[in-house]
């Protein structure tokens, strides 16, 4: 099944997974700030992959079938968001050829829970589905106000090509994954990591708490954290430099 892959320059390899609604050339500001070979694949049902389930299965899946055609070993795995929640599900599955991973805004289980405080921000048991049932019928105006939320700043100048983006997208689709990511509960999964990970975490994030990381951070066997100042859930477009430096100086240590 064909996987559409972005490349950039050369070195280690680094696998850059995206976020929901994204696609993977929106990792260019941080793969440019970085000496390594950055492969950016689209995940299922974003951009022009085919082939896989609109699901973290299948972008588990996809993520086995890319290591192994591109022969990859002693990859730093980068998960931003979906990207996260799918990088650490392969870990779980057994991880073949990552040596370290990198995390980025996201939380292992993105719905309130007994005793769970780093849930999605403003999220109950009942608003996913109501939420994918909106997305099939209204996703322009949904796609507004998923553009607004991954920002710090309430209106920040990429907003209008973020939005375009996430417009562009088909809405069942998306629907089907949103449903699927926002089920996710992989806490069990962070306590059995087989490799380090690195949290980074928005200061000013509006989707998940900036605390998240350092829970990652003490779960995890090899864990630590950082906070990207002044960014929201979106730190590879807020702050590549800062994002750039700090999967650097993680796959130096």
């Amino acid at each position: 099944m064909p996987v559409f892959l972005h490349r950039w320059g050369d070195g280690p390899p680094v696998i850059l997974l995206h976020g929901w609604t994204m696609s993977g050339d929106i990792w260019q500001p941080v793969a440019a700030r970085l000496e390594a070979c950055s492969l950016a694949p689209d995940l299922p049902a974003h951009g022009q992959t085919s082939g896989y389930a609109p699901s973290v299965a299948g972008g588990v899946q996809m993520l086995g079938d890319l290591i192994r055609d591109e022969g990859l070993k002693g990859a730093t795995l980068v998960g931003w968001s979906l990207g996260a929640l799918i990088g650490w599900r392969y870990l779980a599955t057994g991880g073949a050829g990552v040596a370290r991973m990198v995390s980025v805004d996201m939380s292992p289980c993105p719905l309130p829970q007994p005793d769970w405080p780093y849930a999605m921000l403003g999220q109950d048991s009942d608003r996913p589905a109501l939420a994918a049932e909106r997305f099939k019928h209204h996703w322009p105006a949904a796609s507004q106000a998923i553009a607004q939320g991954m920002f710090a700043a309430p209106d920040p100048a990429l907003r209008p090509e973020i939005e375009a983006r996430i417009r562009d997208n088909d809405a069942e689709a998306m629907a089907c994954f949103w449903h699927d990511l926002t089920q996710a509960d992989l806490r069990a999964d962070i306590a059995r990591l087989p490799v380090p990970l690195l949290a980074l975490h928005g200061a000013k994030s509006r989707v998940y708490p900036p605390e998240t990381g350092a829970w990652l951070a003490q779960t995890a066997p090899q864990g630590q954290s950082r906070i990207i100042a002044g960014t929201g859930h979106s730190p590879i477009l807020e702050a590549p430099d800062a994002v750039a430096e700090a999967i650097t100086a993680f796959m130096r240590g």
